[in-house]
């Protein structure tokens, strides 16, 4: 069924952080439901810290919490949406989160074991661990070899939205995950082809019936709107930017690609006319080697010439006959001319 009321971009972080930040019972039942279904134990009480100043509009990438709340036994948890993939490790980040929450959760004085859990939970819209189809991801310290977990305290928990699985059958919605049916809401609220989903989304969680409650709140705002449309017109703006400088990218790699085979090319041919130079040479000395004897044989040729002539017993036809050489020759060399 397609609805004609528009939903906000439940991806987009300004509107996911009003989702479950609205002084309303619909939306700390939400933050609750959501909360429980992504650490995996039920959270009945839990306060938000503001943490963010009016600007955040304007920033839409810089370094901040989104939502930053404490339970009642001093767990502190840090909630953030991603609505694209940026240039940068989203692992690391998460760590870095991470360990500026737990380092405010302890006063000084405080011994070790007053140190609370803490949570990094962060909603990605794009995949991080390609690796593997798995759409939910807990984090934990533990040994590399036996998987002996450390402690506990340290938790990063990533739910990546694109390898949620479809649903087609919606007999068995009430038999899924808490956090996947979260994560199918997230990503298919606004989406109007998706709303008979939604419907049954929402009847099997409270909680997600309160998200859509307070998203369908929020849609009604103006300005969110022109917010929502400056915001995904600076992120397309983006997008584009990067996928110009990878198609440039491209280019350049195709261009040193062909520059790597030329060069190669032309190595070769040099080796090759290096080769032929050499042979050129060889030939060159082998001619002259063949030069210097027949000039040789011709000397001696001459000399033997002289000779008979001097003694006399042959004739010039006859000493011509005897050395293969034109009787002008013979004749040359009696007259004292050089051949």
């Amino acid at each position: 069924m397609k609805s004609d009321f528009r939903i906000l971009n439940p991806r987009l972080d300004t509107n996911f952080k009003a989702i479950f930040t609205q002084n309303t019972k619909d939306s700390k039942i939400a933050l609750k439901s959501f909360l429980s279904a992504a650490i995996g134990q039920e959270v009945r009480d839990v306060t938000v810290i503001e943490n963010e100043n009016p600007k955040e509009f304007n920033f839409q990438h810089g370094l901040r919490y989104d939502i930053n709340c404490v339970f009642k036994d001093g767990t502190s948890a840090q909630i953030e949406m991603q609505g694209q993939e940026d240039e940068y490790d989203y692992g690391k980040r998460a760590e870095y989160y991470l360990s500026r929450l737990v380092s405010s959760a302890i006063n000084i004085g405080d011994d070790w074991e007053k140190l609370p859990k803490a949570y990094q939970i962060s909603v990605l819209n794009f995949k991080y661990d390609k690796s593997t189809d798995e759409a939910v991801h807990h984090y934990i310290m533990c040994d590399k070899k036996d998987d002996a977990k450390l402690s506990g305290t340290l938790n990063v928990i990533f739910l990546e939205l694109p390898k949620i699985p479809e649903i087609s059958d919606f007999k068995n919605i009430e038999n899924l995950p808490s956090i996947i049916k979260w994560c199918k809401f997230l990503q298919e609220a606004d989406n109007p082809q998706k709303q008979d989903l939604i419907n049954e989304l929402t009847k099997s969680e409270v909680g997600i019936m309160s998200a859509e409650t307070t998203l369908k709140g929020i849609s009604m705002d103006r300005w969110r709107w022109i917010i929502q449309g400056q915001i995904e017109g600076r992120e397309r703006d983006e997008l584009t930017a990067q996928n110009i400088a990878k198609r440039r990218k491209k280019e350049i790699e195709a261009l040193e690609k062909k520059l790597s085979v030329t060069n190669t090319m032309l190595s070769d041919a040099e080796s090759k006319l290096t080769d032929t130079e050499s042979k050129l040479t060889d030939a060159k000395s082998k001619l002259s080697d063949v030069e210097s004897k027949l000039q040789t044989e011709k000397n001696r040729t001459f000399l033997s010439i002289k000779n008979l002539l001097q003694i006399g017993s042959f004739s010039d036809e006859q000493i011509a006959e005897i050395f293969s050489v034109p009787l002008e020759q013979v004749l040359a060399i009696k007259n004292h001319t050089p051949f």
